[in-house]
């Protein structure tokens, strides 16, 4: 991540960011999305146990070495570490949960797994929905594997390798994705290349949800190219992700949101 390049782009998101609650939106969709999804306060069922489990891995000090496919090197790290930087907060974890529980998603696809927390949120909006998930570490699958035992989460299929590998055989037998979050390699090319190969599979209810979108030059330009695309009807930046829809009743639409 460039650091300083992201303090910049947060600058200028605080600048651009407006629509709290829904002042200004005149869409009723938008409108109603902000209020009943995006800021909704409700206290699901599956948060006790899901945040439970985060503050047991926050206070696990064990090391392990874990490797990143995108930066192409091992890095020896604890647990709590990981769970702290690379596991999205209870905030954009639970955002991840209502957005996946806005259609009764049949089938989700996530592009990272981790230690296995957002997986268990997405998979916890719909317990009837085949829960894809890949993870590239090894050390990290299994202990993602035990967070979903620990959790009962049984609707959910994670499977080991490399993205590239991986991504193509698994969308060949899918008719249509309900829920896609981006959460891997997190380069232009490589997120571009991904959604490239999603895209076939949207439908009007789909929703994309592309994680770090301002976390470089190279993020943001692959954000641009997204939202940007005939089939995407509405692009709603909230900063630490950004989030696309593809009805086509809506009118092409993109928001900058505080969030």
């Amino acid at each position: 991540m460039d650091r300083l390049f992201t303090i910049k782009a947060y600058i200028r998101y605080c600048i651009k960011a407006r629509h709290r609650k829904g002042f200004g939106i005149h869409s009723p969709f938008v409108f109603n999305f902000l209020n009943e999804v995006l800021y909704e306060k409700s206290n699901y069922y599956c948060y006790k146990s899901i945040e439970k489990l985060r503050q047991e891995l926050l206070k696990n000090k064990e090391q392990i070495k874990v490797e990143d496919f995108g930066e192409k090197h091992y890095t020896l790290r604890s647990i709590a570490s990981i769970t702290k930087k690379s596991v999205k907060s209870a905030k954009y974890a639970q955002l991840l949960f209502r957005l996946a529980n806005m259609n009764s998603p049949k089938t989700i696809l996530e592009l990272g797994t981790a230690l296995g927390v957002t997986t268990s949120y997405l998979a916890s909006a719909n317990t009837k929905a085949h829960i894809i998930t890949i993870e590239g570490d090894s050390q990290l699958c299994s202990y993602a594997q035990t967070h979903f035992k620990q959790l009962r989460k049984t609707n959910i299929s994670l499977h080991h390798g490399k993205l590239d590998d991986l991504l193509p055989d698994l969308l060949a037998p899918i008719d249509k994705l309900d829920f896609v979050f981006f959460d891997a390699n997190h380069t232009k090319e490589a997120t571009l290349r991904y959604a490239a190969w999603c895209f076939p599979k949207t439908h009007a209810g789909t929703i994309f949800v592309i994680d770090d979108i301002h976390w470089s030059v190279s993020m943001e330009e692959a954000w641009q190219v997204l939202k940007q695309d005939k089939r995407v009807r509405l692009a709603i930046d909230i900063f630490e992700m950004g989030i696309l829809f593809f009805n086509s009743e809506l009118t092409k639409q993109e928001y900058i949101v505080a969030f």
